[in-house]
Order: structure tokens, then C-alpha cells, then sequence
């Protein structure tokens, strides 16, 4: 099978568990704290991985990897995982995981602009487009009725955590391109998680209330939904997600990605009961249609 063809195939597939999990971390999210479900989420996928690395015979200090990609690989981890996912909880815990698949929906113009400036690669006017579609499609899903089921506030906030973590992702991204040509997805993946998870730790022990934070996950329904909710969005779907960028372009990989916003829509509509409202219904289209312009174009 060719490898960009391979690629493809595991940007859809991480596409389609990203989307179950979601439905997880937004049940485990209802009584969970963000900060806490990162945290709990990545030392447990860490603690997962290690014992894989030594298995498959993968080395942990590679001895051709340049100090420069260690370098980006933790800083990718850094903010992909440790701040990016953390507000992305935030926002998943105020909007609902049908709203958050239409936000996420800014990954793409922010994933255009990051290789923009970074890779030197400029838009054109078609991607510039999607991006103001999208952003509409952002803008309809903020908007709020008087009298509608959230305070404005509480859309405002979760709006813009989810901006924040969409913008941060794509940074991410972009900083960890370069060296995958060079180093195993296994390895990869451990050495964002470790840097994530040494920011957390950090994170988490400036927390006055660190036991409070903690005790849902000794609930059996909260953890289980946030165990399963970690092997398939931190192992299964990370892995998937940076083989796939390994392996075919930041566009082509980020296309497929973006199916996830029909996946989450949908399950929530199914397991969370999430009203699908018309309104709902255009943002996923203008969401959508953004996203394949912007990375298309």
C-alpha cells in the first residue's frame, strides 16, 4: 500500500475514534475537572506507551534525532496536550460536544495560517474564503436568544477556549512536521506525552483543592468513561493522528481530521441528546464546507 495512501487511511480512522471519544471526555467532563482530565488522560497513556516502546524494541534516547526535533516534539506535546487539550476540555464542558466539533472547525485557517508563517506557505484566495466561512459558522453557533438553555457568558467563555485551543493545535503541529520524517510514531507520541505531562504535573500542583479535583475519578461510571475516553482519544486516536501526518501532507491529513465534526455532531445527537437545531445544522454545513476550502484550496 503506498504510504500517503496509508496516511489517508489513518486520518479518517483517527477521524472516527477522536469522535467517540469526545462523547466520553464530555460524560467523564460533567463531573471532571479539565485540568484533572488531562492530566489523569496523559499519565495514563504515558504509563501505557512506555512498556510498548520496550516491546516493539523502539529505543527511548534515539541516537540520530537531532537536539532541535526534541526540541520541537516537547514543545509540540507542551501545548498540543497540555494547554490545547485542556482548554479544549473547558470548551467541551460549557458547549457541549456538538457546539465543540463546529469551534474545532477553526483548526483548519488556523492549521493554513501556523504553515503560513512558519513553512512560509501563503493562502490563497479560495482557502482565505473557507476561513470566513468557517469563522461565520463559529459566529452562528455563538449566538445566543434570549432565554436560550446557556447564559451568554458561559457560550462567550467556552467560544473562546476553543479558539484558543484550535490556535494552539495548529501550532503544534507545525512545529513537530519537520521531524517525523526522521523518528518512529511510537516514539513521537511518548515524548509529547511526557512533555505534556511534566507541565501538568507542574500545572496540578499549584491546584489548592488537588484532592477535590481528583475524587470524581474514583467514581465507577466517571472513570470509566474517562479511562475509555483516553485509550481511544490519547492512544489509539493520537497515535493514528500523527502516523497520518508522518505519513501523507498537513492538508491532506487535516482534511480527513476534519470529518470528525459530522462524527461528533451525530453521536451527540444520539448518546448526549443534543438538540440538532437548523441553526445548528447550517454552522456544521459552513464549518464543514470552510474546512475543505481552506485545505483544498
Amino acid at each position: 500500500m503506498p504510504l500517503d495512501l496509508l496516511g489517508k487511511i489513518m486520518a479518517l480512522l483517527c477521524a472516527m475514534v477522536w469522535a467517540g471519544a469526545v462523547i466520553l471526555f464530555k460524560l467523564a467532563g460533567d463531573k471532571i475537572k479539565p485540568l484533572a482530565l488531562n492530566l489523569y488522560k496523559t499519565a495514563l497513556t504515558v504509563t501505557i506507551l512506555f512498556p510498548l516502546l520496550l516491546l516493539l524494541g523502539i529505543p527511548l534516547i534515539p541516537a540520530d534525532v537531532p537536539g532541535r526535533y526534541w526540541l520541537a516534539i516537547a514543545a509540540s506535546g507542551i501545548l498540543g496536550i497540555a494547554v490545547a487539550d485542556t482548554m479544549f476540555f473547558a470548551c467541551l464542558n460549557r458547549l457541549g460536544a456538538g457546539v465543540t466539533a463546529i469551534v474545532d472547525c477553526l483548526y483548519a485557517p488556523f492549521v493554513m495560517t501556523a504553515t503560513w508563517i512558519y513553512l512560509l506557505e501563503k493562502p490563497r484566495l479560495e482557502q482565505i474564503g473557507g476561513a470566513a466561512l468557517v469563522i461565520a459558522a463559529v459566529l452562528v453557533v455563538a449566538y445566543r436568544k434570549s432565554g436560550g438553555p446557556r447564559p451568554a457568558r458561559q457560550i462567550i467563555s467556552g467560544v473562546l477556549f476553543g479558539v484558543g485551543a484550535m490556535a494552539i493545535m495548529a501550532v503544534s503541529i507545525v512545529l513537530m512536521k519537520p521531524a517525523l520524517s526522521r523518528v518512529n510514531v511510537f516514539w513521537v507520541t511518548e515524548l509529547r506525552m511526557l512533555s505534556a505531562l511534566a507541565v501538568l504535573l507542574a500545572m496540578f500542583v499549584w491546584q489548592k483543592n488537588r484532592r477535590q479535583l481528583l475524587a470524581p475519578l474514583w467514581q465507577k461510571g466517571v472513570r470509566h468513561y474517562a479511562f475509555w475516553g483516553a485509550i481511544l482519544g490519547n492512544l489509539i486516536s493520537m497515535t493514528l493522528w500523527v502516523a497520518a501526518f508522518k505519513y501523507t501532507s498537513v492538508n491532506s491529513a487535516a482534511v480527513l481530521n476534519q470529518t470528525n465534526t459530522v462524527f461528533i455532531v451525530v453521536l451527540a445527537a444520539v448518546f448526549l441528546k443534543e438538540t440538532f437545531t437548523r441553526r445548528r445544522l447550517l454552522a456544521t454545513g459552513l464549518g464543514v464546507a470552510g474546512s475543505l476550502l481552506v485545505l483544498l484550496g
